[in-house]
């Protein structure tokens, strides 16, 4: 006759558990945080200029003698631009193709010569460009200046 007395007791028990939870009331936490910061981070951003035109020195010629020809480019005098730690020379040929690309900072690096050559080949606006660029330290990006840009005219 003992299983009958726990029959009865195990709904009584849930019956009271199901009461005690709806007695309990149960809230979520509530916090109000009023506090408040401001900040300005300082940046700016840097735009390297051009070489101004009066700061470089170029000297520029086309040599010829009867069929054959040179073209000459060097830079002998230049002041570095703001924000620039490199600065180049850039020699262009009249069909669009860089023929010598030189760091100003080397004195092998101030001058062009095209060699010797058949007048045909050199004949044309051959263009040149001085520019700064600032490369980032241990890495290989580079931002890029505005190049002070000048020709030269070969018959």
């Amino acid at each position: 006759m003992q299983g009958k007395g726990i029959i009865w007791q195990i709904p009584a028990v849930i019956l009271a558990a199901v009461l005690l939870l709806m007695a309990v009331q149960i809230s979520p936490a509530h916090a109000r945080f009023t506090d408040t910061d401001s900040s300005a981070m300082a940046m700016t951003a840097a735009r390297i200029p051009a070489p101004a035109a009066n700061t470089v020195a170029v000297t520029k010629s086309c040599d010829s003698f009867l069929w054959f020809g040179q073209a000459k480019i060097s830079v002998s005098n230049f002041t570095a631009v703001a924000y620039a730690n490199y600065h180049e020379l850039k020699v262009i040929d009249p069909d669009g193709v860089v023929q010598f690309t030189g760091d100003l900072s080397k004195s092998s690096g101030k001058s062009y010569s095209s060699g010797v050559q058949n007048l045909a080949n050199l004949s044309g606006t051959w263009t040149y460009q001085i520019r700064g660029y600032y490369k980032v330290p241990n890495s290989t990006n580079a931002w890029t200046g505005q190049p002070l840009t000048g020709t030269l005219n070969c018959p």
